[in-house]
């Protein structure tokens, strides 16, 4: 009953708080099984040939990946995501299927979901009505790429982090619509670098990933 509560607190979450949390599961996760479980769960998480199982639940991507990147973890809790990342670990690649469906008499799509996470508003209403907050990107360019046959639109911008000092481009984000269940499937590109002379994101690294991704599922 907890999980069950637990997922129904994801989907209600603005799409921005969503995306953050999922990311620090990952980093949650991972201290957990490394300090305290050091178990299946964390196994299966890192294990290259299990990220690749879930990563094809929502998308066909060349195999091996493209600039050295590799997979570093995934798995289904509720929600597929897969965590890539490049040989020098100065960026997280997060793909992840957003579990919720679009409120009532709307219909989800992948502009709308980029304009909420630019604009911090909230994509499925929250239990109660309640809405959450949300930190907005600063300095956006928006624009779009044909990725596994299909357009993404993005938005890069930066957004302040507790440990990054920079005023650049470190976030990027992107989405489409799975053919197959209408979901939206969100890519998350965040930089890793927080040292004073740490490259933007651009869309040129962003491409080494999305011009290996041949359809979504």
């Amino acid at each position: 009953m907890k999980r069950q509560s637990n997922l129904r607190s994801i989907r209600g979450m603005a799409t921005w708080l969503k995306i953050v949390l999922i990311a620090g599961v990952l980093c949650v996760l991972g201290v957990v099984g490394l300090v305290v479980a050091g178990g299946m769960f964390f196994s299966q998480m890192t294990s290259p040939d299990k990220i690749k199982e879930v990563a094809s639940k929502f998308m066909v991507i060349d195999d091996p990946l493209p600039g050295g990147f590799k997979y570093t973890a995934g798995a289904n809790i509720g929600t597929p995501f897969v965590v890539i990342t490049p040989p020098d670990a100065k960026t997280i690649v997060t793909f992840f299927v957003d579990p919720s469906a679009a409120p009532a008499g709307t219909t989800a799509t992948p502009e709308t979901a980029i304009d909420g996470i630019a604009k911090g508003e909230s994509v499925a209403a929250a239990p109660g009505g309640a809405s959450s907050a949300a930190k907005r990107l600063t300095k956006t360019t928006r624009g779009s790429l044909q990725v596994g046959g299909q357009a993404m639109p993005y938005v890069i911008g930066h957004t302040e982090k507790a440990t990054d000092t920079t005023d650049i481009a470190n976030t990027f984000f992107g989405a489409v619509k799975s053919p197959t269940t209408g979901k939206i499937v969100y890519m998350m590109a965040q930089s890793a670098d927080a040292s004073a002379s740490a490259a933007p994101i651009t869309i040129e690294k962003v491409k080494v990933l999305t011009d290996a991704i041949k359809s979504f599922n």
